[in-house]
């Protein structure tokens, strides 16, 4: 039997409203928010501490200043799965 979310993808685009890329993969949505209070809440996630340390380390690496420094880690932490 075909899930009702499934039927719903025939007919529409779904769209997920998280930042966590788990429920990404599990439900495969063709796109995803960008929404910042959503990224951070994901963020704050326990299995996420890796890519945030990366991203800041790539920030640290990458801005010359406070505003270089936030901009290449949104870059990099909005977007670490490709």
């Amino acid at each position: 039997m075909v899930s009702s979310l499934d039927q719903l993808k025939e007919m529409t685009v779904v769209v997920a409203d998280t930042g966590d890329f788990e429920a990404m993969k599990k439900y495969k949505p063709t796109d995803a928010t960008t929404n910042p209070s959503l990224i951070l809440q994901a963020a704050a996630m326990p299995q996420y501490q890796p890519l945030i340390d990366q991203a800041i380390d790539y920030g640290k690496e990458n801005g010359r200043n406070f505003g270089g420094v936030y901009w290449s880690l949104k870059e990099k932490a909005s977007a670490p799965q490709g």
